[in-house]
């Protein structure tokens, strides 16, 4: 599959700060020092993407002493602050180690769109007023990733820095490679750009976003986009015992099922889905799906191990494709796009037809991550490993429980624990997966059977509400015709 990264500007500066939100909802399961290691790559991406932006006013004669940009000066007294931390700490911790991959791809993505902005680069004449009002939505997006970012890492070097108090409290002192004063400045450091950043976004966020641009969507973009993850993903996870990859599937899972269930209340409200059915059976099982997923995702989550949390690249590329392809659509400005929006940027009539698919596939995709659970190479986090099967055994007392199901029998080993090392999954943990995919093949299976008569044609001429699905032709047209049989008669004499 052909990996290249198709996104606009536009739509890699959504990603980022989408990708920004998303680790607000996680937050718990991560690590300050990896987070607070990848920070200042984030910084440095933005502060290089907002200088290759143009300026929203180039200089006139006589106005050298104009007052600064607000956007400017915040950029630059943030970046700035940043360099200053991290020159004060290149000894100490948090040190060297990994960083936090979320982290890495948005810079990733400032990084991107940096390259898309400098390679198209012309001799910048006077902006259009469309053009400013583009360029005020494009910074305003960078500055909201980076103070939502920004309280993501505060929030875990805060809790970081907690810990490590009620340790020295306790013990009288604190961890091996661990300094509370360089914590502390850390976390007041983090404080300070999140009040920054923060106090400059409340004036811009989200009313400058009312001027971004978008192109119309390409025809059949969304369609080519989701068979292509439909391929990738079969493939990848066919092969795979990688929960990075199994958490990334399901969490794109979730959001291809949670922009299904918008596309679908669109078509319904424009008549193009019959709204009783849409409303009974159809809506409900679309969520219920999307639970499950976003369940699951949060498991293979904690069953990552942090030094492998790398995904399948091509895969990877697919999801954020599917991702971009459903967000030009669907979203608009900080919000989802209403219905009257939706219907000028897609041909709604194809919608029902292309989720009937989608419901389809899902059902598969839950059986192949159903397989992925029953292969004994698959391993998980030894802490969270722990954690599932000590939850087990609790759950279990005062039945029958067997010596595979005791937890000195589940639990990692102290030195797993410590570095959160990949661990085989004892048989414990293994059958909450197995009851949890279970559930899901369950109610992927039911939304399929709900959306049964998507794409089927709808008789013209009478109101949505009144209108009765075709099932498709009747009984006697669809079997086929009897073939012809010689019957023998009376032979004729000549």
């Amino acid at each position: 599959m052909n990996s290249t990264d198709q996104r606009s500007v536009g739509e890699l500066l959504l990603h980022a700060d989408h990708t920004a939100r998303d680790i607000l909802m996680e937050v718990h399961d991560l690590e300050a020092a990896t987070m607070l290691r990848a920070w200042g790559e984030v910084v440095q991406a933005a502060g290089e993407l907002w200088r290759a932006l143009p300026t929203t006013a180039p200089p006139q004669p006589g106005t050298e002493d104009r007052l600064p940009d607000l956007g400017d000066l915040t950029m630059q007294r943030l970046q700035a602050m940043t360099d200053s931390h991290h020159r004060r700490h290149r000894t100490g911790w948090p040190g060297q180690g990994r960083a936090d991959e979320r982290h890495l791809e948005i810079a990733s993505s400032f990084a991107r769109a940096d390259d898309l902005v400098t390679r198209h680069r012309t001799p910048q004449p006077p902006l259009t007023d469309a053009q400013l009002a583009d360029l005020k939505a494009a910074r305003t997006r960078i500055l909201h990733t980076l103070y939502v970012g920004s309280h993501g890492v505060n929030v875990a070097v805060g809790r970081h820095l907690r810990e490590l108090e009620a340790n020295l409290a306790a013990h009288r002192r604190v961890p091996a490679g661990e300094s509370l004063r360089q914590v502390r400045a850390a976390y007041e450091h983090i404080a300070a750009f999140e009040h920054l950043a923060g106090s400059v976004v409340v004036q811009l966020y989200p009313g400058d976003l009312a001027g971004e641009h978008r192109d119309p969507p390409a025809a059949g973009r969304l369609a080519q986009a989701l068979a292509s993850w439909d391929v990738v993903s079969h493939r990848v996870l066919a092969g795979s015992t990688h929960t990075a990859d199994l958490m990334l599937a399901a969490r794109t899972q979730a959001v291809i099922l949670t922009g299904s269930s918008v596309l679908l209340r669109a078509a319904a409200e424009t008549g193009h889905v019959d709204q009783a059915q849409h409303r009974g059976h159809l809506d409900r099982a679309l969520v219920t799906a999307q639970a499950r997923w976003e369940t699951l995702a949060r498991t293979w989550s904690a069953l990552t191990p942090p030094a492998d949390r790398r995904t399948n690249p091509d895969l990877a590329a697919a999801g954020r494709e599917t991702r971009a392809a459903l967000l030009e659509i669907l979203h608009e400005g900080a919000a989802t796009s209403r219905t009257a929006v939706i219907a000028a940027r897609t041909d709604l009539s194809r919608i029902p037809a292309l989720v009937g698919q989608v419901l389809s596939a899902n059902v598969d995709l839950a059986h192949v991550t159903s397989d992925a659970v029953h292969d004994r190479r698959l391993t998980g986090a030894a802490r969270a490993v722990n954690s599932m099967a000590m939850a087990a055994h609790r759950q279990s007392l005062g039945s029958h429980v067997t010596a595979d199901d005791s937890p000195r029998a589940a639990a990692a080993t102290p030195q797993d624990l410590l570095a959160n090392r990949a661990v085989r999954l004892p048989y414990s943990v293994r059958g909450q997966l197995m009851d949890t995919i279970s559930a899901l093949v369950s109610d992927a299976r039911s939304a399929m059977c709900a959306g049964s008569h998507l794409g089927t044609r709808m008789p013209a001429g009478q109101p949505a509400i009144e209108q009765t699905p075709c099932l498709g032709r009747a009984l006697h047209d669809r079997c086929p015709p009897k073939p012809a049989v010689d019957v023998p008669g009376p032979r004729c004499e000549r």
